[in-house]
């Protein structure tokens, strides 16, 4: 999360007005309880299954991951989806992943979806992970944490429908996937992927002692990265008794702001072009039968950024970066054709811990209690915060240079640890940690609710290497997610915290949180390599006290049809890193009917002006699942509302074919054409 709350703070009239926003929240107690699911019998060979569910908010919601300069939500350009990955071996061991375009996983999220799917599934909170892309254009007000609540985005509270919309359709994804389980073949892999990624905090990875070879030059940020790209393909077995590709999942390590903050639209940035890229490519070339579902997800990206030319951040250059990685994952995916096994055996192991009663592990402790440092409100390169950001005692690289012997380290605290205190309760932090450690065949498969920077995660896989040697097994990747199943904070190591950059800055829980955290995750897995069952320790429930508040628009019925055109499709002219587009503006139903987690818009074309067709373009259906068709609420009146919607980089192809605006059904209005236009 970059900015954080920047501008609001050292300035009494905003604090207070921050305080008078908090007092007028409801609190409300939620409970989740961690009943085990319903135990399999072995079925003495491979199943997988795959699914995916819209997660697309209506307008309304804030954008989270920019904080203060986050905005209201007024539509979509890309879609955002939850992919469920279910997997189940021949000894009846389970695991599923769920890949979301959201800003992080959620700890409550990930334990109410798990109580709901281990009623009718063998997957609960303890083989269970949500994993996300950190999407900076996705929406907040879901997270398990009063404090992320407040300062993911622009907005404070816990909204209790969207929450209740995730879980129906994250629970949904996994029982879909649960219930399709087939036969099948899966393969692990990795490649190295350079130049589309630069580190973005220098100053702090050179002063790690185990980095070697590197300079504090302009080249060098595409060097001090982390280039993997790992991916599990799955394939599974179809009638005739031959395999095909159901799906995958990968994940790698970029920050997903290539969408500035002054955006308006709901966006899965970087992702979408990732993800629906490799989607297309494996349907296409492999004839598949079924829809592919390819999920990617964060790896360690605390301190990796787009590599988007300086100054341009925006759709164009959102898509230059993620067709590019792109397809260095559809060659990995091919590459693994030959790799596929149906023999792969799966382990898992989960352990919830309060970390601020388990906060030391060997010679190293954490802070018992969380704290916000002045750099954190500096915000990163590419984002920095105005007139704050360039401030003495806030500035990147702003540190203590005396009294660093405890915990906070070189640390200033935001406001002082007593004003900090007072705005900020302890409690409102977010204080236990998931630990998690999958393994799939040759791979483990670590997920940490932290933004974990690239050498801090490079630590974390030699220490899961060396204990699997430990106990006389090799593991040929090891794949570390940050961000899974919550948000606590980013995980620098102890020298990048020195020099107090925003990600140390952002490190809650100071200076020796990766040391400590690495520490309770290897004890984890070398828990689980000594035994012969799965581990899963967890508490029989938890509760979760947030304050609320509903930005989800209710539900308004129109009383007659009100579809109309509002303005005849009208084409602009790209310009200065902006793409052309026709807009078509028309009245619907309020944005609490207007349902933008189900298709709604897309685009016909016809050469006589009778006979009309959808629009394909290189073998895709030009309609909201795909890049190029965005809608934005312009104006809401209650029963209804005033919208566009935007096809970007449009065809020509002379005067003779002419193209409609087509919208979906809604409600009890019916289908709706724009005005042809060519």
């Amino acid at each position: 999360m970059t900015g954080f709350i920047r501008q609001r703070l050292y300035l009494p009239g905003i604090l207070f007005v921050s305080l008078l926003l908090t007092g007028c929240a409801n609190t409300e107690t939620y409970r989740v309880d961690y009943a085990k699911s319903k135990q399999q019998a072995a079925t003495g060979q491979l199943t997988a299954g795959v699914a995916q569910a819209d997660i697309t908010p209506p307008p309304g919601l804030p954008r989270a991951g920019y904080s203060m300069w986050s905005t209201i939500g007024e539509g979509f350009r890309n879609r955002l989806a939850a992919r469920a990955f279910y997997l189940k071996d021949a000894e009846g061991n389970s695991l599923a992943i769920i890949q979301t375009d959201l800003l992080a996983g959620s700890r409550i999220l990930q334990g109410k979806v798990a109580e709901v799917v281990a009623r009718e599934t063998d997957i609960d909170a303890g083989n269970l992970a949500i994993t996300a892309t950190h999407t900076h254009s996705g929406p907040g007000q879901y997270l398990g944490s009063a404090f992320y609540n407040k300062h993911a985005s622009h907005k404070d509270g816990f909204d209790p429908v969207y929450f209740d919309f995730l879980v129906e359709q994250l629970s949904s994804a996994v029982i879909s996937a649960y219930q399709s389980q087939k036969p099948a073949k899966i393969a692990t892999g990795r490649t190295d992927v350079w130049g589309w990624t630069r580190n973005r905090s220098l100053q702090p990875h050179l002063n790690n002692t185990t980095t070697e070879g590197l300079t504090d030059t302009a080249s060098d940020t595409f060097h001090a990265i982390n280039p993997a790209l790992y991916m599990v393909r799955i394939d599974t077995e179809h009638e005739d008794g031959s395999y095909k590709p159901a799906g995958a999942f990968a994940s790698f390590s970029i920050h997903g702001t290539g969408i500035p903050e002054r955006d308006t639209f709901f966006n899965a940035d970087i992702w979408a072009y990732i993800q629906n890229d490799v989607k297309w490519n494996i349907e296409q070339a492999y004839s598949t039968q079924q829809p592919v579902v390819f999920g990617a997800f964060e790896g360690t990206h605390g301190d990796m950024a787009p590599a988007s030319r300086l100054e341009m951040l925006g759709q164009i250059e959102s898509r230059r970066v993620g067709q590019g990685i792109a397809a260095h994952a559809w060659d990995l995916f091919q590459s693994l054709d030959t790799d596929l096994s149906d023999t792969v055996s799966l382990r898992t192991a989960t352990r919830e811990l309060d970390i601020r009663n388990h906060n030391t592990y060997g010679n190293y402790s954490i802070c018992d209690e969380a704290a916000a440092g002045n750099t954190l409100a500096a915000a990163p390169f590419e984002h920095t915060s105005p007139v704050i950001g360039y401030l003495p005692f806030f500035k990147q690289g702003s540190r203590r240079t005396f009294f660093t012997d405890n915990c906070n380290g070189e640390r200033r605290i935001l406001g002082f640890d007593s004003l900090q205190s007072i705005l900020e309760p302890k409690d409102s932090f977010p204080r236990t940690v998931l630990f998690q450690a999958f393994q799939i065949g040759d791979m483990a498969i670590i997920p940490l609710p932290y933004e974990i920077t690239s050498e801090s995660g490079r630590r974390i896989e030699n220490r899961i290497r060396e204990t699997f040697e430990k106990h006389g097994q090799s593991i040929r990747h090891v794949m570390v997610s940050s961000l899974a199943n919550g948000y606590t904070g980013y995980m620098t190591t102890p020298e990048e915290y020195a020099i107090q950059f925003y990600e140390g800055g952002h490190t809650i829980y100071g200076k020796y949180t990766q040391p400590v955290i690495t520490g309770h995750t290897v004890e984890l897995v070398d828990s689980l390599l000594q035994s012969s069952d799965n581990i899963r320790d967890l508490p029989s429930s938890q509760e979760y006290t947030l304050k609320t508040r509903q930005f989800m628009p209710d539900a308004v019925a129109p009383q007659k049809e009100l579809r109309a055109v509002l303005a005849a499709p009208e084409y602009q002219h790209a310009y200065a890193n902006e793409e052309g587009y026709w807009a078509f503006k028309w009245q619907d139903v309020g944005p609490g009917l207007i349902s933008l987690h189900k298709p709604l818009i897309s685009i016909e074309t016809s050469y006589d002006g009778e006979k009309w067709m959808p629009l394909v373009v290189n073998n895709i259906p030009v309609d909201d699942n795909g890049y190029d068709i965005g809608i934005q609420m312009l104006e809401d009146e209650g029963q209804h509302a005033e919208y566009a919607a935007y096809w970007y980089n449009p065809i020509f192809e002379g005067k003779k074919r002419q193209f409609r605006f087509v919208i979906q059904a809604r409600v009890n209005q019916p289908a709706f054409y724009s005005p042809a236009f060519r």
